[in-house]
């Protein structure tokens, strides 16, 4: 194959791009591998902890530091992630642009389900059961969704913040501090004039042109659809998930504006049929979170037994397999009937393409 400048440009066979896959699924692995064992050791630092605090009516302090640092580990491994994220893709070598896009978020989704949403999984489903590190560190009464709850809180509220600091904040400090610093050298040379002193100070087509460049919309998607993640996933839990997720919204289309405007550059025009892959991701997760909160209230909450105190285990798994199948079920009739698009849009988009022809054979 040759590219626009007539140079041949090689990619890899089927043996070597299967070999790139593997190495990339190892390295995906363990990073998933890491982050658990991660998340059960700040678990068990957060339960010796609140041990220690609850004598002196302090264990709320302990699960707020448990909590901040479960949101901070997971801050971190993005951060490391990303890196790792992006040499691998490019090690894989893709031939096109989708199938680079589609290898990023097939790894990016792997990954960032265990990391975004493991901890939450852990108190939910594992802490009531297993042993961790030899020790058992059930949740009181064990009863979890209180601790649930405190902790989807915790770490969804410090990601939406630092998050939102990151991605605006940051980038407009660090501008205004090389600007400065440009400005504040040019202005130590000796001025001998006017003329030259005012040439000395940026105009503001140079300070825009030393903004960042835009990096495009990858991580917008990959934000909207961890955040869509614990809105759905633990919806049971903290329900007011929802309600944060909505402000941060009504925020966040500001501060995106803002940011467009004056904290990068220019972003290039680029045109797409759909969402891509992302669609895929959004269907997984919403079918997901039918599975996780059947199971949050048949087996994590008491509420079943509240309403039904004679019921038996049995009865109880019983209830809560045909409220799953039933709502797996509603779901996807849902999609056969809502999947087709608009009678109307379809007949404005036949009526354009008619025009369209028409204006073409004349």
């Amino acid at each position: 194959m040759h590219d626009y400048k007539n140079e041949v440009v090689r990619y890899p066979d089927a043996l070597w791009r299967n070999i790139a896959l593997c190495l990339s699924a190892l390295v995906v692995c363990t990073f998933i591998a890491t982050v658990i064992a991660v998340v059960c050791a700040i678990a068990l630092f957060k339960f010796r902890l609140v041990q220690k605090f609850q004598p002196h009516g302090l264990s709320s302090v302990g699960k707020a530091i448990g909590g901040c640092c479960q949101a901070t580990s997971i801050l971190v491994f993005n951060k490391i992630y990303q890196y790792v994220l992006s040499v691998l893709t490019d090690f894989e070598n893709w031939q096109t642009e989708t199938q680079y896009e589609d290898a990023t978020i097939a790894k990016d989704f792997c990954f960032k389900i265990v990391n975004a949403y493991f901890a939450c999984f852990f108190v939910a489903f594992v802490q009531n059961n297993m042993l961790i590190y030899g020790v058992d560190m059930h949740c009181p009464e064990w009863h979890c969704m209180p601790e649930l709850a405190g902790t989807l809180a915790a770490v969804f509220i410090l990601q939406l913040t630092i998050a939102q600091f990151m991605e605006v904040g940051l980038p407009i400090m660090k501008n205004r501090v090389r600007i400065f610093l440009k400005e504040r050298a040019a202005k130590s040379y000796e001025v001998q004039s006017d003329e030259v002193e005012n040439a000395l100070v940026m105009s503001p087509e140079e300070k825009e042109s030393k903004l960042d460049n835009y990096s495009g919309v990858f991580e917008e998607y990959q934000e909207m659809v961890i955040q869509f993640g614990y809105v759905t996933l633990f919806a049971a839990a903290f329900p007011l998930t929802a309600a944060l997720s909505l402000m941060n919204n009504l925020v966040e289309i500001r501060t995106d504006a803002y940011k467009l405007l004056k904290g990068v550059q220019r972003p290039a025009t680029k045109v797409a049929a759909d969402i891509g892959t992302w669609q895929v991701i959004l269907d997984i997760i919403s079918t997901c979170c039918i599975l996780t909160n059947c199971a949050l209230v048949g087996f994590t909450s008491h509420g079943l037994f509240f309403y039904f105190p004679d019921m038996t285990p049995v009865e109880r798994v019983w209830i809560t397999v045909i409220c799953e199948h039933c709502l797996l079920i509603f779901k996807a009739v849902l999609d056969a009937i809502l999947n087709d698009p608009p009678k109307e849009a379809l007949e404005a988009y036949e009526r354009r393409c008619y025009l369209r022809d028409q204006v073409l054979a004349e």
